[in-house]
């Protein structure tokens, strides 16, 4: 096949988490996150196991900025995937950023 198929082992996305307020507000936390691309059967594998593990595997490195990303641990993995607004907003990145789908500039 003469076609080359362009391939990006990690990438950095944006997050968004929407967090309960009071009066039923929502608050939005917005970051960056570089994930892991995985093959389908890697994706298939790590998530038949659940969200937590499958994020656990695709989580390299987060932070505030696109520039300001630090390596997450296990440990920041764990604290990070316990909250389950996180976990959510982690999980519908993911899955965007896998799909392909663009997102706008905040």
């Amino acid at each position: 096949m003469q076609l080359k198929i362009k391939r990006k082992e990690s990438v950095v996305w944006p997050v968004l988490v929407n967090i309960p307020a009071d009066g039923g507000e929502l608050e939005e936390h917005r970051f960056f996150v570089r994930f892991k691309r995985l093959s389908e059967k890697e994706f298939d594998d790590a998530g038949s196991k659940g969200q937590t593990p499958l994020l656990k595997t695709v989580l390299l490195e987060a932070g505030e900025t696109e520039s300001g990303l630090e390596k997450l641990s296990n440990e920041d993995k764990t604290s990070l995937l316990s909250d389950t607004n996180y976990r959510v907003g982690l999980y519908n990145a993911y899955l965007k950023m896998d799909a392909g789908v663009a997102e706008k500039n905040s």
